[in-house]
């Protein structure tokens, strides 16, 4: 039967998804709940912890040096002061080890699939929940339950204050109100959305840490089984890739051409795929995995509407790490397996280092941000939605022209996404083709589980464990996560700080290396093997210099990177006029108006997909230098003005490079032109998708590129982007504070490598 039959039949039923609700029409300011906060706010004592009762049964008091022992599942009682109003009222938080309690009740809904457009949404049906753990909390006294994944670590209870609110950049001196991004998918036009705004917050006090054991004979298993979901399960990918003619297998067996450079794609340097290799990954990795349930409902409909979607299956070993065979089924070719990607494949660093004298390890380390990948593989077959027919912006005639996405998505910079690049104007989901040049930067997670804004979202994402329950589509990902494995995953997170005092040493080491400190700080040059062996505080040279960065770090970062829980992060929501942006805003951003200060760990790796949430800067130094925040300086022209490329071969078409022109020194972020001979041929519907992005412009001393304008970008945007009524006036540079002089930039770069 082939598909021309089998479509009428298919969409018979079909759901259908309706609008999105539109924050700026449903939400409205609550005067009675920011009161509240405002008269917590008046008070702010430091919080002390006074007495612990574990199931009404007083375990440890103040001055005892035994160390309380918890089990999932029991009832804490904190006793003391200064613990504030509770974590709706404050932005509060606990701490047990890395696995923070959750705050807020968790729902996961039902995913549908409207299959003409290929728009994911959900409906009011809960499908799972993940009740919060906090049960109780005023000023004296907080209660909450043991979470199933918790594990041993020091007790700490965190809190700020919500000190106001950020205005609204569309509706100036209105607060700017968010809808719950719990809900946020939900298109039934009688439902019932939250809303909150994005508060401002005070800085952390925190109280003292208590080291507390927790028995949980189930967190090993937990673990595993968040192993196998962040390492063997594929998200329901590759389904929905299949479904959207992108064939992984083509891609895989070196059969996939490379469309810029005409030869046959390697897609480790085309696109970072790690390969797989027993010894480098976990054994879930390599060996097949029977999932029973999936994490994930598919909320892709089954064969002929007859045959249910999977529920349950095998995913098994492609040769790449992060990327998985997955047993689904398609609703025209029925029931295959096929590859999508997971976890790993953006979140895993394969490095090799000395492990002892002479011998060299590789591991791909789990969290850090992989600095190679790319969205290139979108370009490696007929993926839909690269080469079609839409609309213009909302700032042009919007003329519904042939378009080619290839170029653009092929200079995409690497260690970073832009997913609503592969959608079509008016395909009617929340994540649409905007026309906004806006790539996101991988972010490092070994560290995450204590931030509650996740996702550059307001408080209301309920953290890591909100980001996972409601899971994206524009580049497949989908189906909302149950209960049970949100918290294996959870589990797993948790440990993913294992390894960062061997990552912090091996950066810091390879970093004084290339700064020629090295023989200078440590005297006697140890090996890679001696210096990661001792650690670098067995150096006074090392712990000098750090500790003058520290300095440096606590005067001029500190009021937004330092909180107690180790994260560095105060989760402040900056306003986009303040911090700004290299590249567009985000749709996230745009729909908080706002970037969160973000966490800091592992710097030394994580800047080698570029630093802030764009990756436009290449290295630590640049980003503290002051220079780079003072116009008309050599290195702030460097960045942000528009001149010919110090570097001018590299990033260009048929020049692939291991990282982007941006982040070569002296470049101008630039995409090439396309050759053309007509009004629609290859050429020109590339330059035409280019051309329809506004701050892409024409140079006069290079014909063959597309420069990215920031000058015009920071200037201009807003109206036509936000609907703002006047440009909101991004800072002369994105993320303007750096260090007061030079002279502090490396000890301050050399304690950022130690956090």
């Amino acid at each position: 039967m082939v598909a021309s039959v089998i479509t009428p039949i298919m969409l018979v039923g079909c759901d259908k998804v309706g609008d999105f609700p539109d924050q700026e029409e449903i939400c409205q300011f609550d005067s009675a709940r920011e009161s509240a906060r405002s008269t917590s706010a008046s008070v702010f004592a430091q919080p002390v912890i006074s007495q612990i009762d574990v199931n009404n049964s007083t375990v440890w008091q103040s001055g005892t040096p035994s160390s309380p022992t918890f089990t999932p599942g029991d009832i804490i009682t904190l006793y003391g002061t200064g613990f504030g109003a509770g974590v709706d009222t404050d932005f509060s938080k606990i701490m047990i080890g890395t696995t923070r309690i959750l705050e807020t009740d968790l729902t996961m809904f039902e995913q549908s699939l409207d299959i003409q457009k290929q728009v994911n949404f959900e409906t009011s049906e809960v499908r799972s929940e993940w009740p919060a753990n906090v049960k109780h909390w005023e000023d004296t006294q907080i209660q909450f339950r043991v979470p199933d994944h918790a594990s041993s670590g020091p007790l700490i209870v965190q809190v700020q204050k919500r000190t106001g609110f950020n205005d609204s950049l569309i509706r100036p001196g209105e607060p700017h109100n968010v809808i719950d991004a719990q809900t946020a998918r939900i298109t039934e036009p009688d439902f019932e959305h939250r809303c909150d705004v994005v508060s401002t917050l005070s800085e952390t006090k925190s109280t003292a840490p208590i080291e507390i054991t927790v028995d949980n004979t189930d967190f090993d298993t937990l673990v595993a089984k968040g192993r196998a979901i962040f390492w063997a399960y594929d998200y329901n990918i590759g389904a929905a890739h299949n479904l959207r003619n992108l064939d992984w297998e083509k891609i895989f067996d070196y059969q996939a051409v490379d469309p810029v450079t005409g030869l046959l794609a390697d897609p480790a340097l085309l696109f970072g795929a790690v390969p797989a290799i027993e010894g480098q990954v976990p054994s879930e990795a390599l060996d097949d995995i029977y999932f029973e349930p999936y994490p994930q409902k598919n909320p892709i409909p089954g064969f002929l509407t007859l045959t249910p979607q999977l529920t349950k299956g095998v995913t098994r070993n492609s040769g790449w790490a992060g990327y998985r065979y997955a047993e689904s089924i398609n609703p025209y070719a029925g029931k295959g397996e096929w590859i999508g990607f997971n976890c790993a494949s953006c979140h895993g660093y394969q490095i090799s280092y000395e492990s002892a004298p002479g011998v060299q390890t590789t591991k791909v380390f789990p969290g850090l941000p992989n600095p190679t990948w790319s969205m290139k593989w979108a370009l490696l077959d007929n993926f839909d939605g690269i080469k079609t027919k839409e609309l213009g912006p909302v700032w042009t005639d919007g003329a519904n022209e042939d378009i080619d996405k290839t170029m653009l998505i092929y200079h995409m910079p690497q260690g970073t996404g832009e997913h609503n690049v592969v959608r079509a104007v008016g395909e009617g989901s929340e994540t649409d083709n905007d026309y906004q040049f806006s790539p996101i930067t991988i972010p490092s997670v070994t560290n995450y589980m204590a931030i509650r804004r996740s996702l550059s979202h307001t408080e209301s994402y309920v953290g890591f464990e909100g980001s996972y329950i409601h899971s994206e589509e524009p580049d497949g990902a989908q189906g909302s996560m149950d209960k049970e494995s949100l918290q294996a995953l959870t589990a797993y997170m948790t440990t993913l700080d294992e390894d960062d005092d061997l990552l912090r040493n091996i950066g810091l080491y390879r970093w004084l290396g290339e700064n020629a400190l090295l023989s200078s700080q440590t005297e006697t040059t140890p090996s890679e093997h001696e210096f990661i062996s001792q650690g670098w505080e067995a150096f006074p040279g090392v712990v000098a210099a750090v500790n003058n960065g520290k300095a440096t770090f606590d005067r001029d970062c500190s009021s937004c990177h330092q909180d107690g829980l180790s994260a560095n992060t105060n989760e402040e929501m900056v306003r986009l006029d303040k911090v700004g942006r290299f590249f567009a805003p985000t749709i996230y951003q745009t729909q908080v108006q706002s970037i969160r200060a973000t966490f800091l760990r592992d710097l030394y790796w994580t800047q080698h997909r570029g630093l802030l949430s764009d990756g436009h800067v290449s290295n630590l130094e640049d980003l503290v230098t002051p220079d780079r925040c003072s116009s008309g300086t050599d290195l702030y022209n460097d960045y942000y003005t528009l001149h010919p490329p110090t570097n001018p071969g590299k990033g260009g078409a048929g020049h692939p490079d291991p990282y982007p022109a941006h982040l070569q020194k002296g470049d101008v972020f630039r995409i090439p032109k396309s050759e053309s001979s007509s009004d629609n041929d290859t050429g020109a519907r590339q330059n035409r998708f280019i051309e329809r992005h506004k701050y892409f412009v024409e140079v006069p001393w290079d014909n063959e590129y597309y420069y990215w304008d920031y000058q015009r970008m920071r200037a201009e945007y807003g109206p036509g982007e936000m609907g703002t009524p006047t440009p909101i006036g991004m800072p002369d540079a994105p993320h303007p504070w750096c260090a007061e002089s030079q002279g502090e930039v490396s000890d301050l770069v050399q304690y950022l490598l130690t956090l």
